[in-house]
């Protein structure tokens, strides 16, 4: 490529000497646009320059040390230098929500994150608390007053199958009003409230298949003698009520049993050793008028 050689789409300058004129040197600046050079501190290099070192021509007996293809792709150093990516700016929305995403997170961990201590690790930590409280203020309450306490107790946990009205389902849940197991003996209804009953059974002469859960393990022993006295006396039945004594040592007695008790396995316990000195370690509670002979279930 020749120095001389221009670029055909660029308007031939004026005629003349160009010193005589006046020079060109304010016309190349008009038609040339200057750039900033790259190399060599960003300095801004005016178009008439450019031109100048453009058409520059080695002096005789000089080597040409700019060869063609360095003025071909000089071009290229004229264009600004591209982006580096990775390096862009973020824009501030994204930063908006960054921040307002930290504020909500700490506020949202300061109310329910939960508390420093042990306490932090135990489940419902609170709740335990509580129920802890309500059992106390049931003993006492039980203690106090055992039949509204049994009634209680009767309404949370065995109102389900005997019914509001305690007649149960025929053929299904046998009454608790005028139940011959009921109304007496004491030990019986705390023994199958401890341990539970299954299998066949009689009552108020309409035969049963079916079972009843063991309350050991769920009721204390005031709770237990407080539900078994609400339904001995409920009604009709008039029987008397059951201390929580009594409760307590035939929950001792029967410590080693753990299956439900069924209506013959029941008759037997009760004439056993262990619970005849269970029973007769308190006061013995008569039958009620029309029981069985001897305060027997039949």
């Amino acid at each position: 490529m020749s120095a001389h050689d221009r670029d055909p789409d660029r308007p031939d300058p004026p005629h003349g000497n160009d010193e005589e004129e006046g020079g060109s040197s304010e016309w190349t600046d008009r038609l040339v646009p200057g750039y900033r050079d790259a190399t060599r501190g960003h300095r801004e290099v005016p178009a008439s320059e450019v031109e100048a070192h453009e058409e520059a021509l080695p002096e005789p007996g000089e080597h040409d040390f700019e060869p063609d293809v360095e003025r071909i792709h000089r071009p290229l150093f004229r264009e600004p230098r591209d982006p580096i990516e990775g390096r862009e700016p973020a824009p501030w929305w994204l930063w908006a929500v960054a921040a307002v995403a930290l504020f909500w997170g700490g506020w949202y961990l300061g109310q329910h994150g939960g508390r420093f201590g042990s306490a932090t690790h135990l489940a419902y930590a609170e709740a335990e608390t509580y129920v802890e409280s309500e059992a106390r203020e049931s003993a006492v309450e039980a203690a106090t007053d055992p039949v509204q306490a049994g009634m209680q107790i009767y309404d949370a946990r065995c109102q389900q199958c005997h019914q509001p009205s305690g007649l149960g389902v025929p053929g299904v849940f046998p009454p608790l009003i005028g139940a011959e197991w009921v109304t007496g003996p004491p030990e019986v209804p705390v023994l199958i409230l401890l341990n539970g009953l299954r299998g066949p059974i009689r009552v108020g002469g309409e035969p049963y298949d079916g079972a009843m859960p063991a309350w050991r393990d769920v009721l204390s022993d005031v709770e237990i003698a407080a539900v078994a006295t609400y339904i001995r006396q409920w009604g009709a039945n008039g029987a008397p009520p059951v201390e929580p004594e009594r409760v307590a040592r035939l929950r001792e007695a029967t410590a080693q049993r753990r299956d439900p008790w069924t209506a013959e396995e029941l008759l037997e316990a009760v004439e056993t050793p262990e619970i005849r000195a269970a029973v007769e370690g308190g006061a013995a509670a008569p039958a009620p008028p029309g029981g069985a002979p001897g305060g027997s279930v039949p």
